[in-house]
């Protein structure tokens, strides 16, 4: 039997051979373009969407937070700064509708957005309490101060004749 001899490998051309070969490698994935797979697809119709956020509760609410910040030591807020209320003020979040009448007893219907509202002397709305409901306006009071809802008088839509 004749054996055949392979030729001796010098330590420079093993070398270059690994590097010839992690080249390949390194390479190799832009060379050939992936091949979606069908389970990454499944996963993707069958997900839930998010679950919805719970209603937050009114700013007016959030007042303390505010008042008695968490950093300071006396957990009061510093001599000279007024904190303002963050978000719209109640005149501009509510609109007054109307107000009805019965003997004494009067009741102011408010709106904000499409929700609407039916508040009589002494009850509570995001925190300020109505005061007084007359004949044009409701007076909204809270620790902050007044705040005065006018009637706004807005002339009924024209029909066009046809």
């Amino acid at each position: 039997m004749i054996a055949a001899k392979l030729p001796a490998l010098r330590p420079a051309s093993l070398l270059g051979l690994a590097t010839a070969l992690f080249a390949a490698l390194a390479v190799w994935p832009w060379l050939v373009p992936p091949t979606p797979s069908n389970r990454h697809a499944a996963t993707q119709e069958t997900t839930k969407p998010p679950p919805a956020l719970a209603a937050l509760p009114p700013l007016a609410s959030l007042a303390a937070i505010v008042e008695r910040p968490l950093f300071a030591p006396s957990r009061q807020a510093p001599p000279g700064v007024s904190v303002a209320p963050a978000g719209p003020s109640i005149d501009s979040r509510y609109r007054l509708l109307g107000i009805v009448g019965t003997g004494a007893k009067r009741h102011a219907f408010v709106a904000e957005g499409t929700r609407r509202m039916e508040i009589g002397e002494g009850d509570t709305l995001d925190g300020w309490t109505v005061k007084i409901v007359a004949q044009d306006q409701v007076v909204l009071a809270s620790p902050a101060g007044e705040v005065t809802l006018k009637l706004s008088r807005t002339a009924a839509p024209e029909t066009k004749p046809q």
